[in-house]
């Protein structure tokens, strides 16, 4: 076999395609092929962020709910859901190595192998769910070390200690979820979290105030309807997961083992940075609380709102990650290209929209929420703040999103990391409270995050030595094979 028929036989699998989806397709079949791009894009995007919509709504309730228990309920409900994050966010940024390896097995042709690392993140997943668990039976003495408020602490260990219930679920969950996106069904884990959604609001309710023949258990009665809902939904993505592994059975060529590895390889350094950035962000709101009421009410006013606009960018930038990775699978990366661009002009257009929205009715939006005059002006001027970094937060998700897909995770991990603890806690402390410029001081911290982020990791994007796989000699070579055959 002569050396250009052996490279024939390596790309073959991979660049087996259509003339309507090559690269060097006639430039009047590229609009089409773009538009297709950006159907698909937009198709994956919205279901994702009507999903994660649905998880924040979660808190939210519970939230909502305990209300009537007053303040002391409420703000220990509030911290049980901060403590709970911290301890989610890295199990959720793991679990996004098993949709970078579905996105790569189905552009591969063999989407049977996503099974095995959907089974794979179920049972790291439900591991560390069983970890959060032994944590939650008592964090009464963790509250105290970090200084919550007295009145504070047996809510707030009463709520954890309930909602921790649901950890292994919710942690096998996100595993079950990334596979589904990863494949390119992100329709199915929306429809079951809005169900999950509707039967929270139901059992949290009733198992807060003691109604529909439930018994009456307070903040402990929110945090067992939302396990007993995660439950629920891990339920039927198990079912789901289960049929199609019935479907596949003889056909997965990859072990449990092997595809753990895999799935950590690409998923640890993200689970790192997600823990490490929420960590962050939990630092920075804490100093906050050291310089005001109206500071930190402001904050979590401008935060709330702002949610409108990065939860839709974050969607789109998960949408990339899914289509980059299936056209790298496909030695494709015109596509990967193409797809970022896309995602980036979505993004980009939605948050600047938001942006504008955020500069005209910043003051309008504040009077919403407070009547403190006071409260209204800061949080007003962080909405300004946030209007300038909208089109570099989205370029930022975006190329955060287009990396992860072309498994550039390590480094990339590693700048965010970097970044966001030089300049979120740290504006925070030196502006917000040295310099007395209060919140303000500290969301200058988030425009000089995000425009450090983007330009890094446009960077790495455009330059990034993940490229060499696909636009060194190897692969222009393989091109002309190809195009010879």
């Amino acid at each position: 076999m002569t050396r250009l028929e052996r490279l024939k036989r390596w790309v073959a699998p991979g660049l087996r395609l259509s003339e309507a989806k090559r690269g060097d397709a006639p430039a009047g079949k590229r609009p089409a092929q773009t538009t297709s791009i950006a159907r698909e894009l937009v198709l994956l995007a919205w279901p994702i962020a009507a999903a994660m919509f649905g998880e924040t709504l979660l808190g939210l309730v519970d939230t909502k709910l305990v209300g009537g228990l007053g303040a002391a309920a409420l703000g220990g409900v509030g911290v049980g859901t901060m403590l709970m994050f911290l301890n989610y966010s890295t199990v959720f940024g793991l679990m996004r190595g098993v949709k970078v390896r579905a996105a790569y097995a189905t552009g591969h042709g063999v989407p049977q192998r996503g099974v095995r690392y959907a089974q794979a993140g179920a049972v790291m997943g439900a591991l560390l769910g069983v970890g959060v668990w032994c944590v939650g039976r008592d964090v009464g003495w963790l509250l105290r070390g970090i200084g919550i408020d007295d009145n504070l602490i047996t809510p707030g260990r009463d709520f954890f200690s309930a909602i921790s219930w649901g950890a292994p679920a919710t942690c096998t969950l996100a595993a079950l979820i990334n596979h589904r996106q990863g494949k390119g069904d992100s329709r199915t884990p929306m429809i079951v979290g809005v169900l999950g959604n509707l039967v929270n609001v139901c059992l949290s309710y009733g198992l807060i105030y003691g109604h529909f023949g439930l018994p009456a258990l307070g903040v402990r009665g929110a945090g067992y309807g939302t396990a007993t809902t995660e439950w629920l939904e891990v339920s039927a993505m198990l079912g789901i997961l289960a049929r199609e592994a019935r479907a596949a059975r003889g056909t997965i060529d990859i072990s449990l083992r092997s595809a753990a590895r895999e799935v950590a390889e690409l998923g640890v350094p993200t689970g790192a940075q997600f823990a490490a950035e929420t960590l962050a962000f939990s630092t920075f709101t804490a100093v906050l609380g050291t310089i005001g009421d109206a500071q930190i009410a402001a904050h979590q006013i401008a935060l709330a709102t702002i949610r409108t606009s990065f939860l839709p960018g974050i969607a789109v930038g998960e949408a990339a990650c899914v289509l980059v990775g299936r056209s790298l699978a496909q030695k494709r990366v015109d596509l990967a290209d193409r797809a970022t661009n896309i995602a980036l002009a979505l993004a980009i257009g939605f948050m600047a929209a938001c942006g504008l929205v955020f500069a005209v009715l910043g003051g309008a939006i504040a009077r919403v929420f407070t009547n403190d005059a006071e409260v209204a002006a800061i949080a007003q001027r962080l909405l300004y703040v946030a209007a300038a970094f909208q089109i570099l937060d989205a370029c930022n998700i975006v190329f955060r999103g287009a990396l992860r897909g072309a498994k550039d995770v390590k480094v990339a991990a590693i700048m965010g990391i970097a970044i966001v603890w030089t300049c979120v806690p740290t504006a925070a402390y030196l502006l917000g409270k040295l310099a007395g410029w209060g919140a303000l001081g500290g969301w200058c911290g988030f425009l000089a995050e995000t425009s450090l982020s983007t330009v890094l990791f446009w960077r790495r994007w455009r330059r990034g030595p993940w490229r060499r796989a696909f636009e060194g000699p190897l692969a222009k070579e393989a091109s002309t094979a190809l195009v010879a055959a």
